[in-house]
Protein backbone atom coordinates (compact mmCIF):
# COMPACT_ATOMS: atom_id res chain seq x y z
CA UNK A 1 0.00 0.00 0.00
CA UNK A 2 2.98 2.48 0.86
CA UNK A 3 4.30 1.49 -2.72
CA UNK A 4 0.95 2.53 -4.20
CA UNK A 5 1.08 5.55 -2.77
CA UNK A 6 4.94 6.63 -3.19
CA UNK A 7 4.29 5.70 -7.55
CA UNK A 8 0.90 7.71 -7.32
CA UNK A 9 2.88 11.09 -5.34
CA UNK A 10 5.77 10.86 -7.80
CA UNK A 11 3.42 10.79 -11.15
CA UNK A 12 1.68 13.62 -9.40
CA UNK A 13 4.85 15.36 -8.74
CA UNK A 14 5.77 14.58 -12.67
CA UNK A 15 2.52 15.66 -14.20
CA UNK A 16 2.69 19.20 -11.86
CA UNK A 17 6.19 19.38 -13.71
CA UNK A 18 5.19 18.72 -16.97
CA UNK A 19 2.19 21.26 -16.82
CA UNK A 20 4.38 24.16 -15.08
CA UNK A 21 7.42 23.39 -18.20
CA UNK A 22 4.57 24.02 -20.73
CA UNK A 23 2.79 27.18 -19.04
CA UNK A 24 6.20 28.50 -18.48
CA UNK A 25 6.85 27.85 -22.23
CA UNK A 26 3.64 29.52 -23.80
CA UNK A 27 3.63 32.18 -21.12
CA UNK A 28 7.62 33.06 -22.27
CA UNK A 29 6.58 32.83 -25.88
CA UNK A 30 3.82 35.53 -25.27
CA UNK A 31 5.82 37.56 -23.82
CA UNK A 32 8.28 36.99 -26.40
CA UNK A 33 6.00 37.83 -29.00
CA UNK A 34 4.75 41.18 -27.25
CA UNK A 35 7.88 42.65 -27.03
CA UNK A 36 8.58 41.56 -31.00
CA UNK A 37 5.61 43.22 -32.02
CA UNK A 38 6.61 46.27 -30.19
CA UNK A 39 9.97 46.21 -30.98
CA UNK A 40 8.65 46.13 -34.71
CA UNK A 41 6.42 49.04 -34.44
CA UNK A 42 8.61 51.18 -32.76
CA UNK A 43 11.00 50.35 -35.83
CA UNK A 44 7.78 51.38 -38.71
CA UNK A 45 7.00 54.35 -36.59
CA UNK A 46 10.74 55.95 -37.08
CA UNK A 47 10.63 54.53 -40.57
CA UNK A 48 7.71 56.67 -41.24
CA UNK A 49 8.93 59.56 -39.23
CA UNK A 50 12.09 59.08 -42.02
CA UNK A 51 10.14 58.88 -44.85
CA UNK A 52 7.67 61.98 -44.42
CA UNK A 53 11.13 63.97 -44.24
CA UNK A 54 12.23 62.71 -47.48
CA UNK A 55 8.68 63.42 -48.99
CA UNK A 56 7.91 67.17 -47.72
CA UNK A 57 10.51 69.75 -48.99
CA UNK A 58 8.70 72.29 -47.54
CA UNK A 59 9.58 70.95 -43.78
CA UNK A 60 12.72 73.15 -43.93
CA UNK A 61 11.49 77.20 -43.17
CA UNK A 62 14.13 78.46 -45.48
CA UNK A 63 12.67 76.65 -48.75
CA UNK A 64 11.02 78.85 -50.58
CA UNK A 65 9.56 77.51 -54.22
CA UNK A 66 8.46 80.66 -55.53
CA UNK A 67 11.60 82.51 -55.18
CA UNK A 68 12.77 82.78 -58.80
CA UNK A 69 8.81 82.77 -60.16
CA UNK A 70 7.69 86.22 -61.65
CA UNK A 71 5.51 88.14 -59.82
CA UNK A 72 2.69 87.96 -62.53
CA UNK A 73 2.88 84.87 -64.39
CA UNK A 74 -0.47 85.20 -66.18
CA UNK A 75 0.66 89.16 -67.94
CA UNK A 76 2.15 87.76 -71.54
CA UNK A 77 -1.50 85.89 -71.75
CA UNK A 78 -3.66 86.90 -74.36
CA UNK A 79 -7.01 86.15 -73.79
CA UNK A 80 -8.75 87.29 -77.53
CA UNK A 81 -7.75 84.71 -80.13
CA UNK A 82 -8.85 87.26 -82.54
CA UNK A 83 -6.03 89.60 -81.84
Amino acid sequence: MMEEKTNLTWAFIVLAAIIGAGAGYYIGIGRGVAQEKAAQAALKLEADKEAAKAVNPFEQTSLNPFEKAPTNPFEDVTVNPFK
